[in-house]
């Protein structure tokens, strides 16, 4: 429960207040979408009225991971690291949200501490969750035994980005996985994202790459 107030906190009027006055409000009818899976970037919102869901494409289905009411924000770590987006923001209910770009949420960070302590907070609970409840939204397909497996791994724990690991040794999956997406046994390891299939990439190149990043 206790993580569950810090990951999903419902902000007050003062809080909000401070928010309105850096942003746009703006009405989002059901259906819409504010951001999705691959985005490169997106902005902050808070919800004011309505109700928006947090959707992973998990075996071609959206499976929920969150939804958001009157008085909370979306974002997640990637809002400020740069890296791309691993889930959809999907409107359920007619909504109003306030829209924050970047460069207004950071002068709000810098304006409004204790605000700011709450948001970072609930970004790192959100991306713990996220290393689960989204893994599905990048596959990484190799042999335990490999170091260029190994690698990506070591890339993908180290920058905390959710995925979830399949030893072509033991996981009955992979067979058919490949054979779906025309992948050679000899092409492992592989990063599939979005329907992307990256065949033994750099990491240089993975498309989820944060922009400040150091070498690989």
């Amino acid at each position: 429960m206790l993580d569950d107030q810090v990951a999903f906190p419902t902000l007050d009027a003062s809080e909000i207040a401070a928010i309105d006055a850096l942003g746009a409000r703006r009405s989002v009818s059901v259906g819409e979408y504010l951001y999705r899976e691959g985005d490169a970037r997106y902005d902050f919102y808070v919800v004011v009225s309505g109700a928006v869901e947090i959707v992973v494409q998990a075996d071609g289905a959206e499976r929920l991971v969150a939804r958001f009411g009157p008085g909370q924000f979306l974002g997640e770590l990637n809002l400020l690291s740069g890296q791309r987006v691993y889930v959809s923001a999907r409107v359920v209910e007619p909504s109003v949200v306030i829209d924050v770009p970047g460069a207004a949420l950071r002068e709000l960070f810098a304006a409004r501490p204790k605000l700011a302590d709450t948001i970072l907070a609930a970004f790192l609970a959100r991306r713990a969750r996220l290393m689960k409840d989204a893994a599905t939204a990048i596959r990484l397909v190799g042999s335990r035994f490999s170091p260029d497996s190994l690698r990506l791994r070591e890339y993908l724990a180290r920058n905390r980005i959710p995925h979830e690991f399949m030893d072509a040794d033991r996981d009955a999956r992979v067979e058919r996985l490949l054979r779906d997406l025309a992948v050679a046994p000899a092409d492992i390891p592989v990063v599939i994202a979005l329907g992307v299939v990256h065949r033994n990439p750099t990491s240089s190149v993975l498309w989820f790459r944060p922009r400040s990043s150091g070498p690989d």
